[in-house]
């Protein structure tokens, strides 16, 4: 075990969490990590402005699905061809 490793006596577990948690917000909110973010948005919203997004997606939980392909006679309204007559 380094010296780093080592847990001081009276120091709790929360204690430490929050001593490490609170070094990351420091390390993150250094001059070039707001301005990788600030370029990393920006790259994204260029792609999603340039992407060729048809609507045949739709998002459950977080992830994105795809409408499928096969016709059913069964209708949901997540179908394409919801309230199609």
């Amino acid at each position: 075990m380094s010296r780093e490793d080592e847990v001081p006596a009276g120091e709790t577990y929360q204690q430490r969490v929050n001593k490490q948690m609170r070094k990351e917000i420091e390390e993150a909110d250094t001059d070039w990590m707001r301005k990788q973010k600030l370029l990393d948005l920006w790259w994204q919203s260029r792609l999603d402005a340039e992407s060729d997004w048809d609507g045949d997606m739709y998002e459950v939980g977080g992830f994105i699905e795809y409408h499928s392909k096969t016709p059913s006679y069964h209708k949901a309204r997540r179908d394409r061809d919801w309230r199609v007559r």
